[in-house]
């Protein structure tokens, strides 16, 4: 493989909350963050003794029938699993054993929840691996696969395969599993805040070249290449990202050349005004034209 045709590296989505915390101003705002980490830090050995303590209740509030009591468990996993230092922890302490009957519920809003929690936890390298031994791929292709969930819990359970599939072995399981169909779907059918994150799991799994290979066989180049013109960035960027690593493949570089790709992508060229998207439709271009 030339330097032309590289991939590019894996991308992975940093956690948030589910709730917007109140931040200040000024170097007043700075002190009370320091001091906040210092406390956070000083507080994790007996964040880890409560959730011990309290881990047998939690799960019973998660494999309850009260929606109530499984929204209080959902959320309380989500905010927790956006701080990194507790993210392994909260794995290593029994946490999914909390999400799968979350997942599971007949709640809308749970569901949400429990996924968001995943796409946080996933976010650490060694929860990664863990969420894939432990049932977490088959936990958020549940989600993905089901027409009945919201465009905000198909969003989470997206990043939390983007994050997931920057694990080499995890690539392949995704895959496996069945993954790919549905993240393609959503990207083809969700609006643009799933696609967001369905492009950057297809961008993810195309790393691998065998991947590469299946997804282009699904002949989504043609949506991808209408993406990189939309206002939203992240999703444009996403889209381009994901063309760059599908377009390494000679299979694939014969679709999207009989489908017109070339010229699309000198059309975009020409009206992208980002210069990272710019050299990401560039870099395709280079790949397709590269042994025609």
């Amino acid at each position: 493989m030339d330097d032309n045709a590289a991939k590019q590296d894996e991308f992975s989505f940093e956690s948030d909350e589910e709730t917007d915390m109140h931040s200040g101003s000024g170097n007043h705002a700075e002190a009370s963050q320091n001091e906040e980490t210092k406390a956070d830090a000083m507080d994790e050995k007996e964040f880890m003794q409560s959730v011990r303590k309290h881990l047998r209740r939690l799960i019973a509030y998660a494999q309850s029938a009260d929606v109530c009591l499984q929204q209080e468990a959902a959320e309380l996993l989500a905010n927790e699993a956006v701080q990194p230092a507790r993210q392994r922890l909260i794995v290593q302490h029994g946490g999914l054993e909390l999400l799968l009957p979350l997942t599971e519920s007949t709640d809308n809003e749970v569901r949400r929840l429990a996924a968001h929690a995943l796409a946080n936890l996933s976010v650490d390298t060694e929860n990664q691996i863990t969420l894939a031994r432990e049932g977490g791929i088959e936990m958020v292709l549940s989600l993905l696969r089901s027409r009945a969930e919201t465009n905000a819990t198909l969003r989470q359970a997206a990043k939390a395969l983007a994050n997931l599939a920057v694990n080499p072995e995890n690539k392949t399981l995704i895959a496996e599993k069945g993954g790919i169909p549905p993240l393609v779907r959503a990207f083809r059918e969700s609006e643009e805040a799933v696609q967001v994150e369905a492009a950057a799991a297809l961008a993810n799994l195309a790393v691998d070249d065998n991947n590469e290979r299946v997804i282009g066989a699904t002949n989504i180049f043609s949506n991808l290449i209408s993406a990189l013109s939309s206002p939203n960035d992240d999703l444009a960027q996403q889209a381009g990202r994901a063309l760059r690593n599908l377009s390494v493949d000679p299979a694939n570089k014969a679709i999207m050349r009989g489908a017109g790709a070339e010229d699309a992508l000198l059309d975009a060229i020409d009206i992208i005004t980002c210069d990272v998207l710019r050299a990401q439709c560039e870099r395709v271009l280079a790949n397709l034209q590269h042994h025609k």
